[in-house]
């Protein structure tokens, strides 16, 4: 018999349980759904290419509205239900008037919006004040904040001020039959006045909400701009020396050749370090040149499958003289066949930097391996070295913003810019890297890209 109590009693937990969880999750339904619906109102009428100001003064407008919309309906509801129907009815068409507000929203007539929720509601609050003496002063307060809010013209803001006043005054002023206007009792104007309180509480908060996200917004754009001028500083800085000392020291060469003040050996070995020099430096404009169009237009990736394996027999073509210079093996275990998906242009920079990096800080008779294996949908690449290596702390600095430029086992001076720009190409190509190094031993650094 116990065991059947216990049983029943179980079954009934259970249902408890099974119920309060569909209730729970009802409310989470409903809790989403008029979740969605708010900000699709909120935000009714915005555009991408909108200014934040005129986003946010759009967005208070739409909320003003919707507000206005639900007080005054429930207000109708409320009326109706007491048997006052003048007021019922003058809440009414005053909600169902508000909704205007979103039409003209969606056809992007934004000023008229504004003129004409100011002008219904100046007539709603007149129309109060002639049915009844002692309910539209809880509004008038209301009206005047969201109108200072919407409107920014001082002059527009002292003629809502006037405006309102004058609406609810010269209403009494005109009507002789007091007896005949609507007088709320105690109770009901005891509604009126938290209602109030709470609609401009809500409305100043949402308005400082905005401020402080503008202010916010403000300081993200000064931290950029801080980091753009620091880039542009360091920039001029690179090509200054990158650029400007080369091109002395090859006109110097030139010139002693054309005097004729030099062997044959030199001039052999002077145009072997001309053609070295203008090399480098053609890849410091080249790099300079992509990190300045990332920074003023953005640069934009068309992705297309390709031949890992070919794309590194060309890039190391171009690198040959450098590897010669310093007797560095390259040995390439990549499959003929591996395909990844990614810009064929850009892929081509990421690796040359990389590559360039790896033959700069390899000691003379180094070697550097490149590799490829699948993984899963993705490709890693890999390069790997066994040169000076880098800090921990070093490593963690490498693709913030430009660094200072580094010299390589053979006095190779580079800009500074090259990871950098390795790093915000791989990002726009979906890509990750990883870079492991250990101090006077070498460094791996580990590419994944998306394969076909």
């Amino acid at each position: 018999m116990g065991l059947k109590f216990d049983g029943h009693r179980k079954n009934a937990l259970f249902k408890t349980e099974k119920n309060q969880c569909s209730y729970m999750e009802i409310f989470q339904r409903c809790w989403t759904i008029l979740r969605n619906f708010w900000l699709k109102v909120d935000s009714f009428g915005v555009t991408p290419d909108m200014s934040y100001l005129q986003d946010r003064r759009i967005r208070m407008v739409n909320l003003i509205s919707m507000w206005s919309f639900i007080c005054a309906l429930f207000y109708s509801v409320f009326n109706l239900l007491l048997g006052i129907i003048d007021l019922a009815i003058v809440d009414l068409i005053f909600s169902l008037s508000v909704l205007l507000v979103f039409y003209f929203h969606y056809h992007k007539k934004f000023i008229v919006a504004r003129f004409y929720l100011l002008g219904v509601t100046i007539l709603f609050l007149s129309t109060l004040s002639l049915l009844s003496y002692n309910i539209a002063e809880y509004f008038v307060f209301c009206v005047v904040i969201g109108g200072i809010l919407i409107f920014q013209n001082k002059w527009m803001q002292v003629f809502i001020c006037i405006s309102l006043v004058l609406a609810v005054i010269l209403p009494r002023t005109l009507s002789h039959d007091l007896n005949s206007m609507v007088s709320l009792t105690q109770g009901r104007l005891s509604y009126n006045l938290p209602l109030a309180v709470f609609f401009v509480f809500f409305t100043v908060r949402h308005f400082k909400y905005i401020q402080q996200t503008y202010q916010d917004e403000i300081k993200k754009q000064q931290l950029h701009l801080q980091d753009l001028n620091r880039d542009k500083e360091q920039l001029f800085a690179i090509v200054a020396h990158d650029i400007r000392s080369p091109l002395i020291a090859t006109t110097q060469m030139l010139q002693h050749i054309i005097n004729d003040e030099t062997s044959e050996e030199f001039k052999k070995q002077a145009f072997s370090q001309v053609a070295a020099q203008l090399h480098m430096m053609t890849e410091n404009v080249d790099n300079l040149l992509h990190w300045s169009s990332q920074n003023l237009q953005g640069l934009v990736s068309r992705p297309t499958s390709f031949s890992i394996h070919t794309l590194l027999i060309e890039v190391l073509k171009g690198m040959e003289a450098q590897r010669k210079a310093k007797r560095i093996q390259t040995v390439i275990d990549v499959p003929f066949g591996m395909l990844i998906f990614a810009d064929p242009e850009q892929m081509h920079i990421i690796l040359r930097n990389i590559l360039n990096n790896a033959l700069k800080f390899s000691h003379k008779h180094g070697k550097v391996k490149i590799s490829a294996k699948k993984m899963d949908a993705a490709v890693e690449i890999s390069i790997e070295d066994w040169g000076v290596g880098m800090s921990k702390k070093k490593v963690k600095k490498l693709f913030n913003n430009l660094q200072l430029p580094s010299y390589g086992t053979s006095g190779e001076r580079g800009t500074g810019v090259g990871l950098v720009l390795v790093n915000n190409l791989i990002e726009i190509n979906r890509g990750e890297i990883k870079v492991s190094s250990v101090e006077n031993s070498g460094t791996t650094i580990s590419l994944k890209f998306p394969s076909v």
